[in-house]
């Protein structure tokens, strides 16, 4: 037998406190009920079935306390399988006369025992035990005489109220069953992803520094387009950023607000302190992932520089807010026709691809010949999906709708069956529909606790239901199936106090009694009527109130240290695989590189050699950029030293991530393949090396071109083989 899990144990504890809870309450209301039936039974009886099924029953909520050394799982199934002795043997005590009450007292609670079988028997053995024992006490009930609908519908109608109790509860239990089962697992996958993402964001990051930084640099070096000055402080700038990568990367925790709007307007003055910057931060106390900031800072850098480089200035307005960024760079410079930007170039595409890999980034850009130019970043906090109730209790699934459809189906069908005496029929007919809305409101509307306005139509719904009844009953009715709505705007309150409100449940089920009692006195049944038809209604609330009390608190709980849990396992994960990441792409960087940018912060100009030396550098970091999945550091140093050969290497990516998607092992095998392939041109004059496209059978392809000849090497990731295949040129 398996040990229980922490979540599914405490969750047992609260449920069978619940269950006990509601033994306790049905006891009290139905008393008057109990006595009142022992004249129609064996005297042995009634005392025999009050202990065999109450006992048990408050047991079970005595088993959850520590006092209490009994075995839980034992005491539940007791109180379970003893529900079946008086029901078995009430024929035997029965006198033969009718009972004074429309239905047995023992037809009441077989949901009972049911939701005992939930806590410990597997689903099916629950919901076929208590379909069994709700057979058996609607049978009792019109063997008997006491009650005067038909079966039909009342077996209906009770199989499905009850399945839905029964049904919650192996819901509830299995949800503390899974969360521990899952809680392993989901703790790896979500250190798999973050680690995933981190290396996606680092890699990014990376590209974007080169291209922002170490590309406009060299390549304003090599083509003299800065001041001596701007020159320098560039280089300066550049090699502090590339130092900053021996440091440890930005955790994965959130950043405060003001923190956020420092950094984005630090990135803005470091490329261009005379641009001016309009921020304006929520005064709410909140705080952005830290990641999602250092993207931010990073894409607005790029904007900033378009616009000083194309348009002399522009202006930058940030907006942070307790669940969004936005940053929006206006200049009025000539603008241009996107149509006709070359797809190669890396501004535009870095500052779309960067913003809109993370969820809930987006970017628009206004812009036409002589418009000037708008680039708008937006992040929006994707909306977390609340762990409300209706997911502990299953109530999105499926099978809830099965049992409301049926308990819905019995409903009407006692009202279609249950005429006798009523001559105007659309009050019922709406009376129904409107409760049908409200039963569905509280499968389908999300929000925990449930939205007020739903809260407030769903209270709303049972008074005017009752009363549209109550307008055509005849007096007195011919049967308690006439009052179905009463059972049905109970049953609707329980759930409305499981969605959270409590307080409005008791409230509607208070108004729905008022109007019982006000029609039993208007026409002339007295007080003493109305009260009998409504108090059966103070069980089902109570248990419904305790419910709510105990086991909601607990879910939410449960949720949040599990989802907390997730974030701590997850942020570790993204520390250290930024941290690995920022260090394998720092060696992809020539040591030359840095003496060479050393050099253009020192002198601010550079001889023919070093600027062509720079241009070289340029070019190579360029090709590497447009290719992210060759973004490796074995791939980067066999590229670079080729093109030191005298060799043109062109990198692509057409892989759409499919070089992300590759594990370690795969990871290596294939920059290990592109390197040697590299290293093996010596002669050639042009190299590309390109990823191809998902659809291809092939990972990636190499053609190497020299005079007449052009050999094609593909990379086929199922065995990690390669094809040589010489081909002629056209």
């Amino acid at each position: 037998m398996r040990a229980a899990g922490a979540v599914e144990t405490r969750i047992l504890r609260l449920y069978c406190r619940f269950v006990g809870i509601g033994y306790l309450a049905y006891l009290g209301i139905e008393a008057h009920h109990i006595l009142a039936e022992t004249v129609v039974v064996a005297a042995w009886w009634t005392p025999l079935a009050v202990v065999v099924i109450f006992a048990p029953g408050v047991a079970v909520g005595a088993a959850t306390f520590d006092r209490w050394h009994g075995s839980l799982r034992a005491t539940a199934t007791v109180a379970a399988l003893s529900f079946l002795i008086p029901t078995l043997g009430w024929l035997l005590a029965w006198n033969g006369r009718t009972p004074p009450i429309s239905y047995l007292w023992l037809s009441a609670i077989p949901g009972l025992a049911g939701l005992c079988a939930a806590a410990f028997w597997p689903a099916r053995a629950a919901l076929g035990y208590t379909t069994l024992l709700v057979t058996l006490t609607q049978l009792l009930n019109h063997i008997s005489g006491a009650a005067t609908a038909y079966l039909i519908p009342d077996l209906i109608t009770n199989i499905s109220y009850c399945l839905l109790l029964t049904g919650a509860g192996c819901v509830a239990v299995r949800t503390g069953r899974v969360l521990d089962d899952t809680r392993d697992r989901d703790g790896k996958q979500a250190a798999i992803e973050a680690a995933r993402t981190a290396k996606l964001l680092e890699r990014r990051l990376f590209l974007d520094l080169n291209h922002t930084w170490v590309m406009a640099t060299l390549l304003a070096a090599a083509r003299g387009t800065l001041t001596d000055g701007e020159l320098r402080c560039h280089a300066g700038i550049t090699l502090t950023k590339l130092a900053q990568l021996d440091e440890p990367p930005s955790s994965a925790e959130p950043m405060p607000l003001t923190k956020v709007a420092e950094r984005i307007a630090t990135a803005v003055r470091e490329v261009d302190a005379s641009t001016p910057i309009q921020v304006a931060v929520d005064p709410e106390v909140g705080e952005h992932p830290a990641v999602v900031v250092e993207v931010f800072a990073v894409a607005t850098t790029e904007a900033v520089r378009n616009s000083t480089r194309h348009a002399g200035s522009g202006t930058v307005v940030l907006e942070v807010g307790t669940n969004q960024i936005q940053v929006r760079v206006t200049d009025e410079g000539p603008g241009f026709d996107r149509a006709a930007v070359a797809t190669d170039r890396l501004g535009l595409r870095a500052i779309e691809e960067r913003v809109e890999q993370i969820p809930g980034g987006s970017v628009s850009i206004a812009t036409g010949a002589g418009q000037g130019t708008t680039v708008t970043l937006k992040w929006r906090a994707p909306r977390a999906e609340p762990h409300d109730v209706r997911t502990l209790l299953g109530m999105r699934q499926p099978v809830a709708w099965i049992a409301t459809g049926g308990f819905l189906l019995g409903m009407g069908l006692q009202a279609a069956t249950a005429r006798v005496g009523i001559i105007t029929w659309w009050p019922v007919g709406v009376a129904l529909l409107v409760m049908t809305a409200a039963a569905a409101a509280l499968l389908l509307v999300p929000g925990d606790p449930m939205p007020i306005t739903a809260t407030l139509a769903v209270t709303a719904a049972g008074p005017i239901a009752i009363a549209l009844v109550c307008s055509v009953l005849p007096v007195p009715v011919s049967s308690s199936t006439q009052l179905w709505p009463l059972f049905l705007a109970t049953t609707v309150y329980a759930f409305l106090c499981v969605r959270g409100r409590i307080g409005f449940g008791w409230v509607g089920s208070a108004l729905i009694a008022a109007v019982a009692i006000t029609w039993a006195i208007g026409t002339g049944q007295g007080l003493g009527v109305g009260i009998g038809i409504t108090a059966i209604d103070l069980a089902p609330m109570t248990m419904a109130t305790a419910f709510a009390l105990t086991v909601r608190p607990a879910a939410h709980d449960i949720y949040q240290v599990r989802a907390a849990a997730l974030r701590r396992t997850a942020a570790a994960a993204h520390l250290q695989a930024a941290t690995t990441e920022r260090s394998n792409q720092l060696t992809t960087l020539d040591s030359q590189l840095f003496a060479l940018l050393e050099r253009i912060r020192d002198e601010g100009r550079l001889t023919d050699t070093d600027a062509a030396t720079a241009g070289l550098f340029e070019a190579h970091l360029r090709s590497i950029a447009r290719a992210p999945g060759l973004a490796q550091p074995l791939i980067s140093q066999a590229a670079w030293q080729a093109r030191r050969r005298g060799i043109e290497v062109r990198l692509y990516d057409d892989g759409n991530g499919r070089a992300d998607n590759l594990d370690d092992t795969q990871h290596d095998h294939f920059a290990a393949w592109v390197a040697t392939e590299l290293d093996a041109c010596t002669s050639a004059s042009v190299i590309t090396v390109r990823i191809n496209p998902p659809r291809r059978p092939t990972l990636a392809t190499l053609v190497a071109r020299e005079a007449a000849i052009t050999r094609r090497s593909s990379y086929e990731l199922e065995d990690n083989s390669t094809r040589d295949k010489p081909i002629s040129p056209k």
